[in-house]
Formats: structure tokens, C-alpha cells, sequence
């Protein structure tokens, strides 16, 4: 009988393990939607409204998500009291907040470039900027959506295989 409820335990923990992982998946995927987002709507601040960049990091901030809405807000402080460039503490802000970011090295990578081209770019040159950078976040946002499936199942399967193994193996 303990030997049933302990097999029990260990394959629940194991799929409760892999449902954690295709979560944290599906949130990659979300977290890039919404760096899209935050792209899409400075590029209105800076086009429609010409908003300073302080004012308009806190205003998408206001409205947008997290873990974005947090980044912004430093960003936005930063911005006030640091007399580096704005690449320079943008560069350090994204390497300070990367575990609250669910990126790989090319979507940090992204996120680090947009940074690099603002304060010394004029407006139309920003605005281009960050057209690309939409276009390149839309194609990593494809490419995360065509790997999600086959990454959801792969980790369900092997979570429960690794539990039923590991039944197997204290049977």
C-alpha cells in the first residue's frame, strides 16, 4: 500500500512538473507578444505624439505588462539620474532584469539593441529602428509559436515518462 502511494506521489509530481514547464512556454511566447507591444506603442509615442522618452516610458508603463511595465519604469529613472549614454545603462537594465525575462540570448539580444538607438538617433531614424525591431520580434514570435506544440508535448511526455521510470526504478 505505501509502495502504491508512493508511486502515486512521484507520477503526479511528475506531470505537475511538466505542466509548470509548458506553462513557462507558453509565457515565452507571451513575454514576446508583449515586447512587440511595448514596441508598437513607442514607436506611436514617438511618431504621433512626439513624447519624450522618459515621459513615454512611463506612460506605456502605465499601461502595458509586466515584466515590461517594472523594466520601463527603471528605464524611465535611469533615464532621469544616470549621465551615460542611454545604450550604455539600457545594456546594463536588461542584464540586471534577465531573470525576470523567459528570453534566449537572441530575443535579449533584441531587447539590448533598442536601447542602443535612442538619444542619438532623430525621430524618423527611431521610428525606423524600431520597425525592424518589430519585424525581427514578429519573426522570433513565429518561430516560438511553430516551436511551442512540439515543445508543449515533448515535456509532458517526458515528464511522465521520467516519473513512471522512476516508479520502475524504486519498485
Amino acid at each position: 500500500m505505501l509502495k502504491l502511494a508512493g508511486s502515486i506521489m512521484v507520477i503526479t509530481v511528475s506531470i505537475l512538473y511538466g505542466w509548470q514547464i509548458r506553462r513557462e512556454l507558453q509565457e515565452h511566447v507571451e513575454q514576446l507578444v508583449a515586447m512587440k507591444e511595448m514596441f508598437l506603442m513607442l514607436w506611436g509615442e514617438i511618431s504621433y505624439t512626439r513624447t519624450p522618452l522618459r515621459e513615454a516610458f512611463l506612460q506605456i508603463a502605465a499601461q502595458g505588462k509586466e515584466p515590461f511595465s517594472s523594466f520601463l519604469i527603471k528605464a524611465a529613472k535611469e533615464l532621469e539620474e544616470n549621465e551615460d549614454s542611454m545604450g550604455c545603462f539600457w545594456n546594463q537594465l536588461v542584464e540586471q532584469e534577465s531573470d525576470t525575462f523567459l528570453f534566449n540570448e537572441e530575443e535579449r539580444g533584441l531587447l539590448q539593441r533598442v536601447g542602443e538607438n535612442f538619444g542619438y538617433l532623430d525621430g524618423q531614424m527611431q521610428l525606423k529602428n524600431l520597425e525592424l525591431y518589430m519585424e525581427q520580434a514578429e519573426v522570433l514570435i513565429q518561430k516560438a509559436q511553430e516551436e511551442l506544440k512540439d515543445k508543449q508535448k515533448v515535456s509532458g511526455v517526458l515528464s511522465v515518462m521520467c516519473g513512471l521510470f522512476l516508479v520502475i526504478l524504486l519498485l
